[in-house]
């Protein structure tokens, strides 16, 4: 099967010799999986930044002719399209398409567009087309959370295929959870429940509480529909609804419909899956606080949103941990799954760290330690004046507090930085930090993956904390008590991905910066853990630091 495989290599592009190497390996690997009909047969692939994954994923998804190709941002679906363009059928949520119906100068989303009114015609709008193309496609390609929100609300519509491809999925737990958590937000509450609901200490009571609750929300979904009957424009055909646009109290109910109706499916999840446990989430922040019931883990769910999708299921990442945790998490026989990885393909000078600790970096030591945290970054961005780079932050408020101190005492420097304030916010700065031709430097705690930034785009970058969990969310701290080795793995995944950011082909180079003193003690404490392409720069740093006097 191997010359099958190499034939279907994306045309114009000629495969590396470590590209050939896994598409050996998977080769192997689609051979020795078990029977069809016999369990999910599913392979992992871990191959760092630069090898090109992207090409092998478009590679077997061409070989079996019959694919969903998904991806864990829709920036990186904006990758695949420009790297591959007809190749593949692309398709995102109603959100991120334009109604054709609605008359300049104003604009709607498909999901705001006039065919959404009850027993309107079907509008073969941007995102219809994109849709049927997609589900008719050889290669259906959509975001990882999109793919699981129809699997789990509109399975109907996406039919069984040959194969299934999940890039980037270090993500996918966290995916699985987000499609059935339950959420309730202020102003949700307010006008489904009357107020804020009643603070309760296990999911149990708010079982209860919904259970209660659930005929009389059915009837206000009912009576969302009705009123939006009762708005239909008199006297129009199904087509000329079309040329009618949307009154504003339309939109709103519109709005409140999918929110209900989406919230009440939830709800029912959550009702029927009394043996899963949830973790309630409802910080203390008075009437500002958003309630969320969460599933502590979704072994028990992937199996229908996943395996039975398809013949085959690809996960395919830079480091994804051990084949039986992850068979663990995912509700998988070990020996179901078949693991390949790849070294890098880049000489570790051309992707170094550069340990710089400052001190063991906590919650309890930050405000302390903070300030010659600050000191560092600044010495760090004058040491590459005329270099673009990207600094990680712990959190977007730790980043204003950056900006802020840069501001005051390292003016020059804060004038370089492009401060990405949210996660919509990401490709307007990666745009505008491309196109600049000055030596800008990136600022988030949300570009640790997914972000292409070869070459001069990015010659430095710095790690100012390690990227433990959030022990502060009750979710990630029921997690920890249930398996301290998830822990250890979500950090590791982490830290290897902001780490994959530096060096994205053979002729590029940059250099990590770490500045957290708690890196030593996880890489010595959790080295089998880590992939042996990211030890091969860890190491050499760790000893140069200790070298230098830092333990």
């Amino acid at each position: 099967m191997r010359d099958d495989l190499l034939a279907h290599f994306p045309p114009g592009a000629i495969p590396r010799p470590e590209q050939v190497r896994l598409l050996d390996g998977l080769d192997e690997a689609l051979t020795d999986l078990p029977a069809e009909g016999e369990g999910p047969r599913v392979v992992l692939i871990e191959a760092p930044p630069g090898v090109g994954k992207s090409h092998l994923a478009m590679t077997l998804a061409r070989w079996s002719g019959d694919a969903y190709l998904l991806t864990s941002q829709k920036l990186l679906q904006g990758q695949y399209e420009r790297e591959f363009g007809d190749a593949l059928q692309l398709v995102k949520g109603r959100e991120n398409y334009l109604c054709e119906r609605v008359p300049p100068p104003a604009r709607a989303t498909t999901a705001q567009g006039l065919c959404r009114r009850p027993r309107g015609p079907l509008c073969q709008c941007p995102y219809a087309r994109a849709k049927l193309a997609a589900l008719n496609g050889p290669i259906f390609c959509t975001n990882t959370a999109y793919f699981l929100t129809l699997r789990q609300w509109q399975r109907e519509q996406l039919r069984r295929r040959r194969l299934l491809i999940v890039d980037e999925a270090h993500n996918l737990e966290a995916q699985l959870v987000r499609v059935f958590t339950v959420s309730f937000a202020p102003d949700q509450m307010k006008a489904w429940f009357g107020g804020p609901l009643p603070r309760f200490a296990s999911a149990g009571e708010y079982r209860i509480l919904f259970e209660e609750q659930l005929a009389r929300l059915e009837a206000e979904l009912s009576l969302i529909d009705s009123r939006l009957e009762s708005l239909r424009p008199p006297g129009f055909g199904a087509e000329d609804l079309l040329t009618y646009p949307l009154t504003a109290e339309e939109q709103e109910l519109l709005a409140q419909r999918d929110l209900l109706d989406g919230a009440l499916a939830r709800m029912h999840v959550f009702l029927d899956a009394a043996d899963t446990e949830w973790v309630v989430r409802y910080p203390d922040a008075g009437l500002g606080a958003t309630l969320e019931l969460a599933p502590l883990t979704v072994s028990a769910m992937a199996p229908a949103l996943l395996w039975d999708a398809a013949d085959i299921v690809v996960l395919s990442s830079a480091f994804l941990g051990r084949a039986e945790v992850i068979a663990g998490y995912f509700g998988l026989d070990p020996r179901d799954v078949r693991t390949l990885a790849s070294p890098s393909p880049f000489p570790v000078e051309h992707r170094r760290i550069e340990y710089l600790p400052v001190g063991i970096l906590s919650k309890a030591t930050l405000p302390e330690l903070e300030p010659a945290l600050f000191e560092e970054v600044a010495a760090i961005l004058g040491r590459h004046r005329s270099e673009k780079g990207l600094v990680h932050a712990a959190s977007y408020v730790a980043a204003r507090r950056l900006l802020a101190h840069l501001a005051d005492h390292a003016p020059e420097q804060r004038r370089r930085v492009i401060f990405v304030e949210s996660s919509d916010a990401k490709a307007r700065a990666l745009e505008h930090h491309r196109a600049s031709p000055l030596p800008t430097v990136l600022l988030s705690p949300a570009l640790r993956e997914g972000v292409d930034l070869p070459d001069d785009f990015l010659r430095f970058q710095i790690v100012t904390k390690m990227p433990y969990p959030d022990l502060g969310d009750p979710w990630t701290a029921a997690r920890q008590a249930r398996d301290p080795r998830w822990y250890a793995l979500e950090t590791a995944k982490a830290l290897v991905q902001a780490y994959g950011r530096s060096c994205r082909n053979a002729d590029d180079h940059g250099v990590t910066y770490i500045l957290d003193g708690q890196f030593a003690r996880f890489v010595q404490r959790y080295r089998p853990l880590l992939p042996a392409w990211f030890r091969e720069a860890a190491e050499p740093a760790l000893r140069a630091a200790k070298a230098r006097g830092h333990a």
